[in-house]
């Protein structure tokens, strides 16, 4: 989670002050964006793959349960229902920005252009389909292993002191939720970024004695509320890794820890 973070402050280093980097071709700029996009659902899955395996032994079975434990069992809607929002949130964006990108001239659809006139064009990049769908496979890994992780927590049979078996799965449950939503909203945020890069576009040609008509894109007015939306992503996203590291620190202690005996 620590590598994670560093990783996310990096990358919002180089979005907000670009000139720390040294200049860089068409396509070494759009694979550098792909990166910006892939970053943060990498180290979710990373840091999930961390929170699942090994799973820690609970010990010597306690009584049977005969209430069946299922995904809910350890959570709570409110949890889960976020997550699923953010989810939703970031599949809706995607396509949409993907349906309005237009292919460049090798073919790679990351272009959204504004009709000038019957004769001329002017573009600028958007999140296009060759930068989301990379994006989507990842994404499903991500939620296919929260799921699993979710699965590997609650299936197994409580250990003797049932109530704190309960509790420390709860809070691993908790973390998986936290870090796939918190990887979700950071992705979303660059994504929301880039749209409002895009909505900025602004283009003029000569009108004669009517003067100078100015063109944008068809979403430019909202390019303001994309960029605050952005922020907003980016600081809860944050938050919820920054949480789950404190959180986690201490439970990996207890569950380490053995008794000495006398």
């Amino acid at each position: 989670m620590v590598v994670a973070l560093g990783c996310m402050i990096t990358f919002t280093a180089w979005s907000v002050w670009p000139w720390w980097i040294p200049p860089l071709g068409e396509d070494e700029v759009l694979f550098l964006l792909l990166a910006r996009y892939l970053v943060p659902l990498i180290l979710s899955i990373a840091a999930l793959i961390w929170l699942i395996v090994p799973a820690p032994d609970p010990g010597p079975s306690g009584t049977a349960a005969l209430a069946p434990r299922t995904l809910m069992t350890f959570t709570s809607r409110a949890r889960l229902g976020t997550m699923l929002c953010v989810l939703a949130g970031v599949v809706a964006i995607t396509f949409l920005a993907g349906l309005a990108s237009d292919p460049d001239e090798n073919g790679r659809h990351v272009i959204y252009e504004v009709q000038t006139s019957s004769t001329n064009t002017a573009s600028t990049t958007i999140y296009g389909w060759w930068f989301s769908t990379p994006c989507l496979i990842l994404i499903a890994v991500l939620v296919l292993t929260a799921l699993i992780g979710t699965i590997v927590i609650s299936r197994p049979a409580l250990g003797v002191d049932a109530g704190i078996d309960s509790a420390i799965r709860a809070a691993r449950v908790r973390n998986i939720l936290m870090v796939s939503t918190g990887g979700l909203l950071l992705h979303l945020s660059a994504v929301l970024q880039s749209l409002s890069a895009t909505s900025s576009l602004r283009t003029g040609m000569a009108a004669g004695p009517a003067g100078l008509i100015e063109f944008g894109t068809s979403f430019a007015a909202i390019g303001p509320a994309l960029q605050v939306a952005s922020l907003i992503s980016y600081i809860l996203g944050l938050a919820l890794w920054s949480s789950t590291l404190l959180s986690v620190l201490p439970i990996g202690m207890r569950q380490t820890s053995q008794p000495v005996s006398a």
